[in-house]
């Protein structure tokens, strides 16, 4: 991993450290009463902007954000991605934000990411042994269609199989509008990280019997044959992280657009599961190309267990524009860095990769 990174997130952090330790710790509670904030329901009023395009003051009480996010994850380093490691394949995903800021200037604010994929793998037709058709005769077979044949395996090579989430609670301040209307606001909080990674290879053989009706191989392998075995090397390599999180939130309002910028840094204890599988699916033949008269399959499972520390950073850019009084479009960039110390692939010799996404979001949020 190139050094410039790690030197750029504990320059982040050590800002971030310094404008926290400026902001005054006022109330530690997320929990607030009921009757603090009165608002009036009215999210369709017309939106507060001044004629001259000054800005407003920023806005107080429960807000809510939803995000929809497409972004591209880099895949795995050497074998699991068959050495692919430059390449990244796009998914999507959600993000949810709900909190409060009180007149005080202070508040809470718990995020939720999302992001099912991507499930990027390499398919290949296989035919089985058994073609005939139910009624086909020496005389008039039916025919078969490759794409409809239900006697056909699709081996699996798995490229870039994955799933995030993460879970974050953050005690917020917001500090004294520049002279510009720009507003800052610090963040300091906890943060629960998954990143599950998914391995799959398929493997497909044929072979013969011997006097005894007994299988001969693998190896040897024939064309045809009276057995054939569908053998699933599969993994899951499952990362938790638990840690804390510094950052700030930057704002500033332009007439009907809201510009703003968020930034996290974090570190994190990483705890590793990773599963192996292996499936052997052996059927066997009255003969060549006969029917089906024993199908057998056993399953192996085997579990390592693991701990990595790791350092990571999220930055975001987005712009707002205001609908209503309460409700604003949005779309912005987003970039996501897990460092080194994620567990990648089916083996713990690759428990050290690395997660980046990158791409772009839209969404709404009501109140903020």
């Amino acid at each position: 991993m190139s050094l410039i990174r790690p030197f750029a997130w504990l320059a982040a952090l050590a800002l971030v450290l310094g404008l926290a330790a400026a902001a005054q710790a006022q109330y530690y509670s997320p929990f607030i009463d009921v009757g603090t904030f009165e608002p009036d329901f009215q999210f369709f009023a017309p939106a507060e902007v001044d004629d001259f395009g000054g800005p407003e003051p920023p806005n107080t009480g429960v807000y809510f954000d939803y995000d929809r996010v497409y972004v591209d994850m880099n895949r795995p380093n050497g074998e699991p991605s068959l050495f692919s490691d430059t390449f990244g394949d796009f998914t999507w995903g959600n993000r949810y934000e709900i909190g409060y800021m009180t007149e005080e200037k202070t508040g809470w604010q718990a995020i939720l990411y999302h992001v099912d994929g991507p499930n990027e793998q390499v398919l290949v037709f296989q035919e089985r042994l058994d073609r005939i058709n139910t009624g086909d005769t020496a005389t008039a077979p039916d025919p078969i269609v490759q794409d409809r044949n239900p006697r056909v395996y699709f081996l699996r090579t798995s490229l870039n199989e994955a799933k995030f989430s993460s879970l974050e609670l953050n005690k917020v301040w917001r500090r004294k509008e520049f002279h510009n209307g720009a507003v800052l606001e610090p963040v300091i909080g906890f943060r629960y990280l998954n990143f599950k990674d998914f391995y799959v290879r398929d493997n497909y053989t044929r072979f013969d019997a011997d006097a005894a009706g007994e299988p001969v191989g693998p190896p040897p392998t024939t064309v045809d044959g009276r057995f054939e075995q569908l053998t699933t090397n599969g993994a899951v390599f499952t990362n938790n992280m638990v840690g804390g999180q510094l950052g700030f939130r930057l704002s500033q309002q332009r007439s009907h657009w809201l510009l703003s910028t968020d930034v996290r840094v974090f570190s994190a204890a990483n705890f590793q599961l990773l599963e192996n599988m292996t499936t052997v699916t052996l059927t066997r033949y009255t003969g060549v190309g006969g029917t089906v008269q024993l199908e057998n399959r056993s399953r192996t499972q085997a579990f390592s267990h693991n701990n990595e520390f790791v350092w990571g950073g999220e930055v975001r850019a987005e712009a707002s524009y205001e609908l209503t009084r309460d409700i604003t479009l949005r779309f912005g960039a987003l970039f996501i860095d897990l460092g080194k110390g994620i567990g990648r692939g089916n083996t713990m010799a690759t428990n050290s990769q690395d997660v980046q996404m990158a791409g772009i979001t839209f969404g709404l949020t009501i109140n903020r």
